[in-house]
Parts: structure tokens; C-alpha cells; sequence
């Protein structure tokens, strides 16, 4: 094998590496908006039948009943919604992972294509946290390089 074409098979492995997370990244998000979807359209029909049970009401009671048993219902589900965002976040996460595992013989190999790889899929991974993070106006997770302004300003 020439130097020629190990650098195209390596830059072959690179790039498919890199759309492979991008592929993931895509369907991690494609999965978190059906999530949502479905949330959105439970709560909807949920909110139309109970304001149905409202109108039917004819005593306090019964107006207090609702609101219990709704409330209490949506407690419920929102534990449910969040805790499906977090499992898609966290298989997304995985597979990415296994990504980067997948090239890690690529990325031993000594040369500076490794850490070129690196540096894309970080990249990458930042902008889709990012993304996520101000698609659901999550608080940003502080960088290790903020921790000693954090010490300092103590």
C-alpha cells in the first residue's frame, strides 16, 4: 500500500466516522421532537377533556376532585416526558460514543488525523448540546475552564 492510499483510506474512515455522528445526532433530535410530539398531543387532548369535566360540574366538590385528579395526572406525565428526553439524550450520547470508539484504531495510530477526528466530533457534539440546550432553554453547563473564575470570585 502507498503512502498515497493509506492517507485516502484514512481520510475515508474520517469522514465516515464524522457523517455517521452526524447521522446520529440527527436521529437523537428527530427522536426527541417525536417525544414531543406525542407530549404535546396528550396534553392537549387531556386539557380539552378536562375542561369537558369542568363545564359538567355542578359543585365544588367535584371542581376540586378535577383539579386534584389532573394535577396529579400531570405530575405524572411530565416524570414520564422528562425521563424519555433524558433516555433518547442518553442513547444518543452511546451511540456517539461508539462512534468514536469505532475509529479509535484510526485515532492510535499516531498521526495527527486522530486528533483532527477528535476535534471535529467535539465540535460537533458542543454544537449539538447547544443546540438542545437553547432548544429546551436548559441551563448551559459550566466549561472546567470557568471552575477557578468560580474559585476566585469565592
Amino acid at each position: 500500500m502507498t503512502p498515497q492510499d493509506f492517507l485516502v483510506q484514512a481520510y475515508k474512515q474520517q469522514l465516515d466516522t464524522a457523517l455517521r455522528l452526524v447521522e446520529t445526532m440527527v436521529e437523537g433530535a428527530t427522536k426527541l421532537h417525536d417525544v414531543q410530539m406525542e407530549a404535546a398531543t396528550v396534553a392537549h387532548a387531556d386539557a380539552a377533556a378536562t375542561r369537558k369535566s369542568v363545564a359538567a360540574a355542578g359543585d365544588m366538590a367535584r371542581l376540586l376532585n378535577l383539579q386534584t385528579e389532573w394535577m396529579r395526572a400531570n405530575a405524572q406525565k411530565s416524570a414520564a416526558y422528562w425521563r424519555a428526553l433524558y433516555e433518547v439524550a442518553a442513547q444518543t450520547q452511546g451511540e456517539l460514543a461508539r462512534c468514536v470508539c469505532a475509529q479509535a484504531p484510526v485515532i492510535s495510530g499516531g498521526d495527527q488525523s486522530g486528533t483532527a477526528l477528535l476535534s471535529v466530533i467535539d465540535n460537533t457534539y458542543k454544537q449539538w448540546l447547544d443546540s438542545t440546550q437553547q432548544f429546551y432553554k436548559l441551563p448551559a453547563i459550566p466549561a472546567v475552564a470557568a471552575e477557578p473564575e468560580r474559585r476566585a470570585a469565592a
